[in-house]
């Protein structure tokens, strides 16, 4: 999108003509009245957290399926294997975040996959012949295998019940190390053009594993229905928001970028 985010006129209707949905038009004018998209709400008050319980347990009882990962909206100092808390310096900084995020995957083969990483060799085994080594650019690489599920990633926003849900993949490396779900995981061709996940995965599958993934979508989406939170589709969500301005502290704010309905419900903090 190219629309640059510009400033709402104080006393005037805004957007009178936009395509959102009504009732994401009044959610998004109720949660920033100023047209100012900032973290400044405590998610210990948010509505999530009597809900967060069920969710969860309905998520691990669906039938034939995994919660693999959960992400918790609050952010702060991780440190990794290997790493003492009381000795080291956290290894990694997570941002807060506006919305908490699971992953949940189909059972069965026809979600998994081989994956490899590139390895940069660690200090501790830089020796001496090593230094007096020509890298080139940079320290020797090596090739960490890994294996990879593919699953829906299911963000529910902690400011509105509001929900949306992609189909992603999650890593797991030989080494110990994991990536994270993203909502927004997809790759692209070589002139740059988008490759739909979901599409990829039904011309790369069979009908019934597709089938099984559309299914287990529905179930999803069934289980946050119930609980009162909408889901959003992705013709929705990515949508234009151009009253709304990002604020310092938050990815929306950054110039240039037309903020979506998907960034003002679900963002990080810089």
């Amino acid at each position: 999108m190219s629309t640059k985010a510009r400033k709402p006129n104080a006393g005037s209707p805004k957007i009178p003509n936009s395509s959102l949905r009504k009732d994401v038009r009044e959610a998004l004018d109720r949660l920033w009245p100023e047209g100012l998209v900032e973290m400044s709400f405590d998610s210990d008050e948010s509505y999530f957290c009597a809900v967060h319980p069920k969710l969860q347990r309905a998520f691990h009882r669906i039938p034939h399926a995994q919660l693999l990962q959960e992400r918790e909206p609050a952010g702060g100092p991780i440190w990794w294997d290997g790493s003492d808390p009381e000795e080291d310096p956290p290894d990694e900084q997570l941002r807060s975040r506006s919305y908490h995020l699971f992953f949940v995957s189909p059972q069965g083969e026809p979600v998994t996959f081989d994956a490899e990483a590139e390895s940069i060799t660690e200090p501790e085994f830089m020796t001496d012949e090593f230094e007096e080594a020509d890298w080139g650019e940079g320290p020797p690489a090596g090739r960490i295998l890994g294996s990879g599920r593919i699953g829906w990633v299911v963000a529910v926003s902690l400011l509105a019940p509001v929900a949306v849900i992609e189909l992603g993949d999650v890593i797991t490396y030989d080494d110990g190390s994991t990536t994270d779900a993203q909502i927004e995981n997809y790759g692209e061709t070589e002139d740059g053009k988008r490759i739909d996940p979901e599409e990829l995965f039904r011309t790369t599958h069979d009908a019934e594993a597709y089938q099984g993934l559309v299914k287990l979508r529905a179930q999803i989406s069934d289980i946050l229905e119930k609980r009162g939170i909408t889901v959003l589709p992705a013709e929705e969500w990515r949508k234009a928001a151009p009253w709304l301005r990002g604020g310092e502290d938050t990815l929306p704010g950054i110039e240039g970028r037309a903020i979506r309905v998907l960034d003002a419900f679900f963002f990080e903090e810089l």
